[in-house]
């Protein structure tokens, strides 16, 4: 993949992760999909450890929560406090500003929709890959065999999805003229 720095970054657990150079990244004939699950979010607690992992068990990113910080559910191992493209994290209060429908709302949890689409290159990733400050100053993404590559249509921050996440919580929009 050409698209790959020289410099790599271990993970959590010890792998080897080849820097991604997201500024050579091209998404002119990237697919439009949207995530069409509904996501339960929780409210953190100041210093909540929020580990993400693929379903081989291996370690994504690792993150230590603020008070009021939005924790993303999507499974018992696929958990995330998103970032905005300056590093901030959502906060659980402001949800909706984030282009989240809330569906369910309750003291320390809510459900959402998202109305966010994005640019994905589909199983772009062959090998292990890090997207350095990801979210924020030394806060990677690991991505391993199969992950997508998603580029907010809003903010145009770069991110990435396990595959299996992907399979289970997104959809390749039919008409892409939206």
């Amino acid at each position: 993949m050409k698209k790959l720095k020289i410099e790599t970054i271990k993970n959590e657990n010890g792998i080897d992760c080849e820097v991604l150079d997201i500024d050579k990244l091209n998404f002119t004939n990237a697919k439009i999909g949207i995530k069409n699950s509904f996501t339960k979010v929780l409210k953190a607690s100041s210093g909540e450890k929020i580990i993400t992992k693929n379903k081989e068990g291996l370690i994504e990113a690792v993150y230590v929560a603020s008070e009021n910080d939005a924790i993303f559910v999507n499974s018992i191992i696929d958990k995330y406090v998103p970032r905005d493209d300056c590093g901030n994290t959502f906060k659980y209060d402001e949800i909706e500003k984030y282009g989240y429908e809330v569906v369910e709302k309750n003291k320390d949890f809510c459900i959402v929709k998202s109305n966010n689409k994005a640019l994905l290159l589909v199983e772009e990733i062959k090998k292990p890959t890090c997207i350095k400050n990801a979210w924020g100053e030394g806060s990677h993404q690991f991505l391993f065999e199969g992950a997508t590559l998603k580029k907010d249509f809003k903010t145009g921050k770069i991110t990435g999805i396990e595959k299996d996440a992907f399979l289970n919580t997104w959809v390749i929009l039919e008409d892409t003229n939206e």
